[in-house]
């Protein structure tokens, strides 16, 4: 899987998060199905924002650069994002593209005009056709918005995309067959994908606005280096919305992970992430936020619940039934998963599974047992190998299980013997020892009132 990753001059917002918890779920179910997956997701550390940003600050765009990258790591770290396999930089890999802008030049593809080089469209047949049901602005605007405004009038045709860019006064560049300059955003993507990943690489990610004309170009400019089919599959994430208004630096209505998770724990939001469909926008707000909220406290509550009620051993009927519900769940939710990575689909269920746990245990008060114990954890397991919600829990295997198990039981009965304790002093008229005790358990964690 190559998965285009963030252009770093700035803050990750939840459009980020978006992509990135997308791509980390496809890739954990895809690893739950037995398949070996290495996953590749870049950095464009060299581009017109990249340059004006680090001018604005006063510093280099390298030191830009790593500022940012630090900083999503971070953020991915907390939305318990799996480590990619590489992560490489465009800067890392200038001479590979060279090599690659020179090999479409040889072939008749492109072409250098006055220190920069450019792709020929109309020299690869079909052009037009990539993504061909894509919603497209005026074509001529996009072009401009992606090439520097003075060197359109170098073009053979204004559809032409640059490969390499001439250098301007004040710009960080390389040295190349055609002067001094830098790559153009396409040819990086289609570089690191190669170099990395191969000449056909199974799975092509990233947002839903990069279909045109990124992707269009990279799969323009990879094949006809190759001659080989680029990616088998293009998977495109939707946007975060506020107000129904794509979430995006350029318009100013972005939030960023880092304040979110100021007032959320890091798994609402993955979970609030995971509650629309990967290819469908999602609209941000406090009620949709919130609304996530409950729901994650409603999982977690009752992960804890079960965790903590004591096993009765001769209640090994009363859960067959249950135990039957929870691996028609499981079914139910590798339906949806294998039905476009349906994860709404997956998460209500969960909740359904949940709520019937629920009113057996807590309301009909019935005994619980270890086998339903076991069977529930490991469902809790599977749902976190999936979807990436329990990362406590997901990763305990049972060992760890047993242990944590053991330790309950022994800080259960310390807390026991400090009552019956606190209640013989009180019984010898030590109150003031025995509101010490008190007061200390409360510290712990532990309320204690007398009636």
């Amino acid at each position: 899987m190559y998965v285009c990753g963030p252009t770093v001059y700035d803050s990750p917002h939840l459009g980020h998060a978006k992509s990135a918890v997308t791509f980390d779920m496809i890739r954990r179910y895809l690893k739950f199905k037995g398949f070996k997956v290495k996953m590749i997701k870049n950095y464009t550390d060299i581009d017109d924002k990249i340059i004006n940003r680090a001018r604005e600050k006063g510093i280099d765009f390298k030191e830009l650069g790593q500022q940012y990258i630090d900083e999503y790591e971070s953020i991915m770290n907390l939305l318990n994002i799996e480590k990619d396999d590489k992560n490489p930089r465009a800067t890392e890999i200038i001479d590979f593209m060279i090599k690659l802008i020179q090999e479409l030049i040889k072939k008749g593809n492109a072409y250098e005009e006055n220190g920069s080089v450019y792709f020929s469209v109309k020299s690869f047949p079909g052009y037009k056709t990539l993504f061909q049901n894509v919603k497209k602005r005026n074509e001529e605007q996009e072009e401009i918005d992606e090439e520097q405004e003075d060197l359109i009038q170098e073009k053979h045709d204004r559809k032409d995309f640059a490969l390499w860019k001439k250098v301007k006064q004040g710009e960080p560049f390389w040295e190349s067959p055609w002067g001094k300059g830098r790559p153009g955003w396409h040819v990086e993507c289609s570089a690191m994908a190669i170099k990395y990943l191969g000449e056909t690489i199974d799975i092509h990610g990233g947002g839903q606005d990069l279909k045109f004309p990124h992707h269009r170009n990279e799969i323009t400019q990879s094949e006809a280096f190759t001659g080989k089919r680029f990616a088998n599959y293009f998977i495109h994430n939707g946007f975060v919305n506020v107000d129904n208004e794509k979430m995006s630096k350029s318009l100013g209505n972005f939030f960023l992970v880092s304040d979110v998770a100021k007032k959320y724990d890091p798994m609402v939001i993955r979970l609030f992430l995971l509650s629309s469909h990967y290819r469908k926008s999602i609209n941000y707000s406090l009620d949709t936020i919130n609304q996530a909220q409950k729901n994650q406290e409603k999982m977690t509550n009752t992960v804890q619940s079960i965790k903590q009620v004591k096993s009765d051993e001769m209640a090994l009927d009363d859960f067959n039934d249950l135990i039957g519900r929870i691996e028609t769940s499981e079914e139910n939710i590798k339906g949806a998963m294998e039905d476009d990575f349906n994860t709404p689909v997956v998460i209500a269920e969960i909740l359904t599974l949940f709520k019937d746990v629920n009113r057996l245990l807590f309301e009909e008060k019935k005994p619980i047992n270890d086998t339903f114990k076991t069977r529930f954890f490991g469902f809790i397991e599977t749902i976190d190998k999936i979807l990436g919600i329990f990362p406590e829990e997901g990763t305990r295997n049972m060992e760890e299980t047993k242990i944590l198990k053991q330790k309950d039981l022994i800080i259960n009965s310390l807390v026991e013997l400090l009552e019956e304790i606190r209640l013989k002093l009180r019984e010898k008229k030590l109150y003031d020892m025995s509101d010490h005790v008190r007061k200390r358990l409360k510290n712990l964690g532990f309320k204690i009132e007398d009636k």
